[in-house]
C-alpha cells in the first residue's frame, strides 16, 4: 500500500475517534449553556453535513447556514456576537477535515418565538445551497392579503403576509424530494423535534387562491399526517391529493399534524 494514502487513513480514523470519544464524554448544550457551547456544538452538527467527493477529499455543498435558537431566556447580544465567528470558526473546521468549501458562506442566526427549556436540542441547524436572496414581488391585486400566524409549532417567522396566488406549507424551506425536485415552502416550520413541529410534512399543504369563487382554497399534499380546519368547534378533514381542496376563510384555523396556524383573509 503506498505511504501517501496510509497517512490521510489513519488521519481519518484519528478524526472519527475523536469524534465517537466527545460524543460519548460530552452531552448537548442544555438550557444554561454559554454562546461558546452553543457555537462549538453548531460546528459539530455542520460537521455531519460534510459529503464525501472521491479520493480523500470531502466537500460541503452548501453556501448558506442558519442556526435557530431556541435557548430560553437567551442573551441575543452575546449569542450574535460570538456567532459572527461562525464562518471562520467552520472554515477552520472543513480546514482540518481536508474539505472544499464554497467561495462564500453566509451564516445567520434565529430566535423562533415560544423558545421554552422543554425544547430538545436548544439550536436548530439548517443549510442550503444557492439559494437567492429573496425578491420582493408586488402583490397581485386580484389576491385579498393572506396573513398566516403560528399557533402551535415552531416556523421561520411567527407571522406571514402573502399577496400571491400560492401559498405552500411545510418542514424547512427547500426540502428536496426521492427525485432530487426542490420543493420551495412559503410557511417553513423548522426541521427540529419538540412533539410538534417534526409532525409537518416536508410538503404538507398549499393555500391557493381561486380567482372563479374569490376565495383561498387548502389542498392535503398527500402527507402521511392529517390536515384539518377548525371553524367554529368543528374539525373539516382535508382529503389528501383531492384536486377540489377545502376552502377557508378568514379565523379558521388549520392542524397540519399536531401544529396549528391561523388564517387572516382580507
Amino acid at each position: 500500500m503506498r505511504e501517501d494514502r496510509v497517512a490521510p487513513r489513519l488521519w481519518h480514523m484519528g478524526r472519527t475517534l475523536q469524534s465517537r470519544v466527545r460524543s460519548f464524554f460530552e452531552n448537548p448544550p442544555g438550557p444554561d449553556a454559554t454562546p461558546l457551547e452553543l457555537l462549538l456544538a453548531t460546528l459539530d452538527d455542520l460537521e455531519k453535513h460534510v459529503q464525501p467527493a472521491g479520493r480523500g477529499r470531502h466537500v460541503f455543498p452548501y453556501n448558506r447556514v442558519v442556526v435557530h435558537i431556541f435557548q430560553p431566556d437567551a442573551d441575543r447580544i452575546a449569542v450574535e456576537a460570538v456567532f459572527r465567528q461562525l464562518e471562520t470558526r467552520l472554515r477552520e473546521r472543513l480546514a482540518e477535515l481536508r474539505c472544499d468549501a464554497p467561495q462564500t458562506i453566509e451564516t445567520e442566526v434565529s430566535f423562533p418565538p415560544a423558545a421554552t427549556a422543554d425544547v430538545e436540542p436548544m439550536f436548530a441547524v439548517e443549510c442550503f445551497n444557492d439559494v437567492p436572496a429573496p425578491v420582493e414581488r408586488p402583490a397581485d391585486p386580484a389576491c385579498p392579503v393572506l396573513r398566516v400566524v403560528v399557533v402551535k409549532g415552531a416556523a421561520s417567522e411567527a407571522e406571514y403576509t402573502f399577496g400571491g396566488p400560492v401559498v405552500a406549507i411545510g418542514r424547512t424551506a427547500e426540502p428536496v424530494d426521492a427525485l432530487g425536485r426542490v420543493r420551495r415552502n412559503h410557511v417553513a416550520f423548522l426541521d427540529t423535534r419538540d412533539g410538534v413541529t417534526e409532525t409537518v410534512g416536508r410538503a404538507h399543504a398549499r393555500l391557493q387562491f381561486d380567482a372563479d369563487t374569490g376565495a383561498y382554497h387548502l389542498f392535503n399534499e398527500a402527507s402521511s399526517n392529517p390536515t384539518f380546519v377548525l371553524r367554529g368547534g368543528r374539525s373539516l378533514r382535508v382529503p389528501p391529493r383531492d384536486p377540489r381542496g377545502l376552502r377557508v376563510q378568514s379565523g379558521d384555523e388549520v392542524q397540519l399534524g399536531r401544529a396549528v396556524i391561523r388564517l387572516s383573509i382580507g
